[in-house]
């Protein structure tokens, strides 16, 4: 009897989320143009989501790349579906898009990400920053408006960016060779068992459940708002490099090594 109410409760849930990002399309249609008008390409608002690669310095960082020859193809198809399909599309998104509503979409999918941050936490025995981590999922779901607004940030609080693969790192095992995946980006063999950890401990896991194109719409719509807020900052940061593929690497391995906490 429980079970097939669950079931029933994530089916409503699903088909609750599928009507709200429609409504959400319907309603930036019909008054996204009027909007644009009025924004002036600058965005406000508290955003959640942190530039991996924004604070990357001429450090030599230690690259293990044997699998170069593989992931080059990759990086170009990636760097080229970024220029020529991502960036554009966020650019118009942008232009008829509220700030305060791409803001509560980063908010919203940052909030989903609380429950994984904190198993992380306490996986790695930092009990308060659990603690503290939970008390933004409260709060943020329940006076924020189901992770819509961020009240805890603007209460002092501060997000806890541990993942699956901060927690393999904490526990000694290794990043393992660079690569590139189609799609997503750089990563590697602990950054990947990382991602897996952190979708199976997601509630939007559940939510979407099996549906594969109800997954790629989200995921892109996710992506694209992302993208919106950081406009530029990719082509800023491969300026002047002469092999854009090892900027991006290079990037990747000081971001790892120097945000990865493995005390």
């Amino acid at each position: 009897m429980f079970s097939v109410r669950w079931n029933k409760m994530i089916i409503m849930l699903r088909k609750l989320l599928v009507i709200s990002m429609i409504s959400a399309v319907l309603l930036l249609v019909g008054t996204g143009f009027s909007v644009s008008s009025c924004q002036a390409g600058s965005d406000t608002g508290t955003v959640e989501e942190v530039d991996d690669f924004a604070e990357f310095d001429d450090d030599i960082a230690v690259v293990n790349d044997p699998l170069e020859v593989i992931n080059r193809p990759i990086f170009t198809f990636n760097h080229n579906l970024h220029i020529w399909l991502v960036e554009p599309t966020a650019k118009g998104y942008r232009k008829v898009t509220p700030s305060v509503f791409r803001t509560g979409v980063v908010n919203f999918f940052g909030n989903l990400l609380e429950p994984t941050r904190f198993l992380n936490s306490c996986l790695q025995g930092r009990f308060v920053e659990a603690r503290d981590t939970l008390m933004r999922f409260l709060l943020n779901s329940t006076v924020g408006v189901a992770g819509l607004m961020d009240p805890a940030t603007y209460d002092g609080m501060k997000v806890n960016e541990q993942r699956f693969s901060s927690t393999l790192a904490h526990y000694g095992v290794g990043g393992g060779p660079y690569l590139v995946i189609p799609f997503y980006g750089p990563s590697n063999p602990r950054g990947i068992c990382g991602l897996v950890g952190d979708t199976f401990a997601s509630p939007l896991f559940y939510l979407l459940g099996e549906d594969p194109l109800l997954v790629v719409i989200v995921k892109a719509s996710k992506t694209i708002n992302q993208t919106s807020f950081r406009l530029g900052e990719y082509e800023k940061m491969l300026s002047g490099a002469l092999d854009p593929y090892a900027a991006v690497r290079d990037a990747f391995t000081q971001h790892q090594q120097k945000f990865l906490r493995v005390d």
